[in-house]
């Protein structure tokens, strides 16, 4: 048991699955225990003269409370409530009412009393909201969030929106590599390009993305290559630095090594600085790829003509938590399939990185 928290140790990789998967099914449980729908009674009231008319309410288990002006009373268990309202003209109704266990839809009743100076007249309406400890305004119930996956794919298309974002992904982040290895490459290892451009190419991180969108939309339109190159220039402005990092991390021995064995410049270029900078930005585009997928958002949330981007934020607007959550979560699973496939590659590429786990 003091494994599992001793500071800087290690778990076998059976128990961090095990605590994996048990974590992540206590995380369901709390998320449908804190928003499974119960049913809420309540009784909304409201008068002819609204603003000066007292009520009086008595029901079961001694309740009793009183307000002044239209109102309504909620989280009631079910059975007769009997009301007093009164008027400033003396108008009185003496009545009740049943709240019934469960209710299929909205009950409406009037009471109307009249004197000689006025006539006061009474709306009830009980209503049952069904909610959770936690509000569906909030967080929708997760047996919600799995319903909407039929409209998604049957009304929204979702599939071929989010094939859509993912050849977006794909074709930016294939740019994006290309011209940080290019240009990066360029930076790190020819002198006057590293004096003329370095310092640059750190300040231009400091850009926020979202407020460059209006020049992408300028220079290349609405359509799919805006989002494309927006997503290539959000990538490219994190990795070309790290290129130019990982070219000066090059251990000296291994170019030591390859001098001493009367390699050219291109041979250096191609059999140390390229497969050892290769396989460490690798690791760095596995963390970019969750930065490329807000990215992805923003843009499709531009011109909203397709993509997962747009169906999010067409479903935040018509308030549909449940399919903005369901979406969410295809994000996480093609993030985390996108990451394994990283990971494959990377023992598969780069098996040199792997042997002293063998050893």
């Amino acid at each position: 048991m003091s494994k599992l928290f001793k500071i800087g140790g290690t778990l076998p990789k059976g128990i961090t699955v095990i605590i994996e998967i048990s974590g992540l099914i206590i995380f369901l449980a709390l998320w449908y225990i804190l928003t499974i729908p119960k049913e809420n009674l309540s009784i909304q009231f409201s008068s002819s003269n609204s603003s000066n008319t007292n009520y009086t309410w008595e029901g079961p288990d001694g309740y009793n409370k009183t307000f002044l002006g239209d109102n309504f009373i909620s989280k009631l268990k079910a059975g007769t409530y009997s009301f007093t309202a009164k008027d400033s003209t003396s108008s009185l109704i003496k009545d009740s009412i049943i709240v019934p266990e469960e209710i299929s839809e909205l009950i409406t009743k009037d009471f109307m009393s009249a004197n000689s100076n006025d006539t006061l007249n009474i709306k009830l309406e009980i209503k049952s909201i069904k909610d959770g400890i936690i509000s569906r305004a909030i967080i929708p119930p997760p047996l919600d969030v799995i319903k909407s996956l039929k409209e998604l794919h049957f009304k929204d298309f979702v599939v071929k929106e989010t094939l859509y974002s993912l050849k977006l992904n794909v074709l930016g982040y294939l740019e994006a590599i290309v011209l940080s290895i290019l240009i990066g490459f360029t930076i790190g290892l020819v002198p006057f390009f590293r004096a003329l451009l370095s310092r640059w190419v750190n300040a231009v991180r400091f850009i926020p993305l979202t407020a460059v969108t209006g020049l992408f939309i300028a220079w290349f339109g609405i359509e799919s290559n805006m989002k494309v190159q927006f997503l290539a220039f959000g990538i490219l402005v994190y990795l070309l630095p790290v290129v130019v990092q990982r070219i000066d991390q090059v251990q000296k021995l291994l170019l030591q090594t390859a001098f001493t064995l009367g390699a050219s410049k291109w041979q250096m270029i191609k059999t140390v600085y390229f497969p050892s900078v290769a396989s460490k930005i690798i690791d760095d585009i596995r963390v970019l790829t969750a930065i490329s997928w807000t990215y992805i958002i923003i843009a499709e949330m531009l011109n909203q003509t397709g993509g997962v981007g747009a169906l999010i934020h067409l479903s935040g607007r018509q308030s549909r938590l449940d399919k903005v959550f369901a979406l969410l979560i295809i994000i996480i699973l093609i993030g985390i399939i996108q990451d394994r496939l990283f990971a494959w590659a990377d023992k598969k590429l780069f098996k040199y990185k792997y042997q002293a786990d063998k050893v």
